[in-house]
């Protein structure tokens, strides 16, 4: 990830608040429970919210957008820009944010990483307009302590072996649908409706076969022509289910598969990666939580990122197309 240069002025301590705390794991995996939005939902406010994350691109220019939920209802949207991205050392953006129908508080948080002998030191540091507005924040949202609070949590996230993946050369792709959960599970899990959004506009799947339960084979044909030429070409995939949790998490291996003419090695099998879908609703719209791992390189996990974007546009689509005959 780029990154450019923070605009936070060196001298803030009147209008700043830091809260360091040492986490016992390594580095790149506190990383990536702050980069992964999944992750970030499972930890992210004080003890007792929830968060619903439906935007979440960490490189500086990229928007963050999230609601927190209090324990009482009470709704708290979010909206950052990231503006320097140093993976496993620094992360910054401008945050506007509060309570719904509040005026709205505006600041600067910089989070750093450093390794530790028995861990990683993660420093986090916001940034006011004014001392003013630094203790206005701290009186009537509790700040100091909800970010205590907001650690402890990472921290129980981290001991979880099942929920911190280190998503090093990892594809992360959170995607929010106007349409309940129970629709998007169908949409990934039934055949004939899997097959109206699978693959990118490009190379839309003309054949597919998904399992039912852990163990199953599925497979599925994308048809399209590659670009400069007008003759079609199959592209196979293919693999196996790991993990079915309907209507919650989906868990399969993916690869190419050798019929497919996409220029495979001739020697070696084809390299092979594990996905992992996670499906949250709140409010009658579903979050999508999709990670791919591993990449070899980061150029890799970039080449699947806009196949993977061109389909879920799709599958937005297939969802306002149902909605508007429902309406019709």
């Amino acid at each position: 990830m780029a990154s450019t240069k923070s605009s936070v002025l060196e001298d803030t301590t009147d209008r700043e608040i830091l809260v360091t705390r040492v986490f016992s794991a390594p580095r790149a995996t506190v990383w990536a429970a702050w980069i992964d939005p999944w992750q970030v939902s499972q930890w992210w406010g004080p003890r007792g919210f929830t968060t619903t994350m439906s935007e979440m691109d960490p490189r500086p220019g990229g928007l963050w957008r999230m609601v927190m939920h209090g324990l009482d209802g009470t709704r708290y949207p979010n909206e950052c820009v990231f503006t320097e991205v140093i993976p496993q050392q620094r992360i910054a953006y401008r945050q506007s944010g509060g309570k719904e129908g509040a005026p709205l508080e505006h600041f600067e948080t910089i989070a750093t990483f450093e390794d530790e002998s028995n861990g990683t030191r993660v420093s986090l540091r916001t940034i006011f307009e004014s001392p003013e507005s630094r203790n206005h924040n701290v009186r009537v949202y509790g700040s100091i302590e909800g970010t205590q609070q907001m650690f402890e949590r990472l921290q129980n996230h981290l001991n979880d072996s099942k929920t911190a993946i280190d998503t090093t050369h990892g594809l992360c792709i959170t995607r929010e649908f106007n349409a309940p959960r129970e629709l998007v599970w169908r949409a990934w899990t039934d055949p004939e409706m899997a097959k109206k959004w699978s693959g990118p506009k490009q190379f839309p799947a003309h054949h597919i076969e998904l399992g039912k339960k852990p163990g199953d084979r599925w497979r599925i044909c994308l048809r399209g022509c590659p670009p400069g030429t007008d003759t079609p070409v199959d592209l196979w995939q293919g693999g196996v289910l790991r993990e079915i949790v309907p209507p919650e998490l989906l868990v399969y291996t993916y690869a190419w598969d050798r019929r497919s003419d996409v220029g495979l090695p001739d020697d070696g099998d084809p390299p092979e990666t594990l996905i992992t879908v996670r499906f949250h609703e709140q409010e009658g719209r579903t979050t999508m939580h999709f990670h791919q791992t591993p990449f070899a390189t980061a150029a890799e996990r970039d080449g699947h990122t806009g196949g993977w974007n061109s389909s879920f546009e799709r599958l937005e689509d297939l969802f306002h197309s149902l909605s508007a005959r429902e309406q019709a």
